[in-house]
């Protein structure tokens, strides 16, 4: 399945970004809000707790319908992943989501409907640094987002912000508004559906379950989606661009240190290395003694990190980090991978589906919808994610409308 090229799409990123932040479709989706069903409600289901499927489950719920969530995972969130453990003194990091754009507009308003704080993700003090050829090198801002541009176009610093306290506090303030409603550790095995509604199949333990309803959101990554039993079939093209659609690899390592004894170099702890690999410090505002520094691979030195154990992959990032930040290996203290293409759940980290995908994959099949920032116009943001969920809420309540019509 032909997609766009990654680097090519990342490098426009901030056009995209202004484009999505103008666009008609994104003003509906931040402004609307539905109607009360005056009828009675729909029994919808929603397969996957990532953020499309929760804003989706939210604003459903918000509007009267009755709403059943389905996710194979024991938390909330998909690919918004702030790890906590096993770092000491209540530190944490981004396994997955990290930046926000300040023109994610969707974003930033639920952030400020649930009464989050965001702050700056880049640091305004000290010197950047840069890794090319072995050689280290200080650098402004300027200089470092030059270094990056061929697999992201940052635009001003100023532009760029993350949650206080975990990224993970967003998809937890929808679940917990959503409640009872979710139900974890709950993979989906099979989805049938006929002309009075849908099934959902989902194994909880040893034991099967099954849950009926009107509709249903299918808000899982289609790398898992091809492991479900499907009953009809959907259509050929359907079934075809689940089958083929590709998932990049994107990988995380973690490493612990006693000291943020790069501070002492005059250094900000962040960093562009050798083979676009960005590093960042994830405690930059957090509070203590010790700190946590982490590279960001994307593609090919993805994959190879994926391929090694996981006492190598930290002894690797360590060595890197060594020359990038020298003084990382005599205040190491632990270490830990986060590899999405071995995330059984995800089976990779992002696609981009070029235009001619994109329409195949948000087209709805009977009474399935589809959501995930894999169909959506933001695909890798979280900005995505909530603008598919949105627009399949808005399906999904003409299609009830239309419904209770004409019967």
């Amino acid at each position: 399945m032909k997609r766009t090229n990654r680097r090519d799409f990342l490098k426009h990123s901030m056009l995209a970004a202004t484009a999505l932040a103008a666009s008609p479709l994104a003003s509906l989706l931040a402004s609307t809000r539905l109607a009360r069903v005056t009828g009675a409600p729909k029994k919808i289901i929603i397969a996957g707790a990532g953020l499309a499927g929760l804003v989706a489950a939210y604003e459903l719920k918000q509007a009267g319908h009755d709403v059943t969530v389905i996710e194979a995972r024991k938390r909330a969130g998909g690919r918004v992943f702030t790890m906590r453990e096993p770092f000491a003194d209540g530190l944490y990091a981004e396994g997955g989501a990290t930046r926000i754009n300040v023109k994610h507009n969707l974003t930033r308003r639920y952030i400020k409907q649930f009464e989050l704080e965001t702050l700056p993700f880049y640091p305004t003090s000290e010197h950047f640094t840069t890794l090319n050829k072995g050689e280290r090198r200080e650098a402004d801002w300027d200089k470092f987002t030059n270094e990056i541009r061929n697999v992201i176009g940052l635009g001003k610093r100023e532009d760029w912000i993350k949650i206080q306290g975990g990224n993970d506090l967003l998809p937890s303030a929808f679940a917990k508004r959503l409640g009872s409603a979710i139900i974890y550790d709950a993979p989906v095995r099979r989805i049938e559906q006929d002309e009075r509604g849908v099934s959902v199949s989902f194994s909880r333990g040893s034991a099967m379950e099954k849950i009926r309803g009107d509709y249903l959101v299918c808000a899982i990554p289609f790398s898992t989606l091809r492991r479900v039993t499907i009953s009809p079939q959907f259509s050929q093209a359907k079934q075809q661009i689940i089958e083929q659609l590709e998932h990049d690899s994107a990988s995380r390592v973690f490493l612990q240190v006693r000291s943020r004894f790069w501070k002492e170099q005059k250094a900000n702890g962040y960093a562009i290395a050798e083979q676009s690999i960005e590093i960042w410090d994830s405690t930059l505002t957090q509070p203590g003694t010790r700190g946590i520094l982490q590279t960001y691979l994307r593609y090919s030195n993805s994959e190879r990190l994926t391929e090694m154990q996981e006492q190598e992959r930290v002894s690797v990032t360590v060595e890197r980090m060594e020359q990038v930040f020298p003084g990382t290996r005599s205040n190491f203290e632990k270490g830990i991978s986060k590899c999405w293409s071995e995330d059984e759940w995800s089976r990779g980290a992002w696609v981009h589906p070029d235009e001619n995908a994109l329409p195949l994959i948000v087209k709805p099949e009977g009474r399935v919808y589809f959501a995930g920032d894999h169909a959506s116009r933001q695909p890798s943001w979280m900005q995505g994610a909530l603008e598919s969920g949105l627009r399949v809420v808005k399906e999904i309540d003409e299609a009830a409308q239309t419904a209770t019509a004409f019967s």
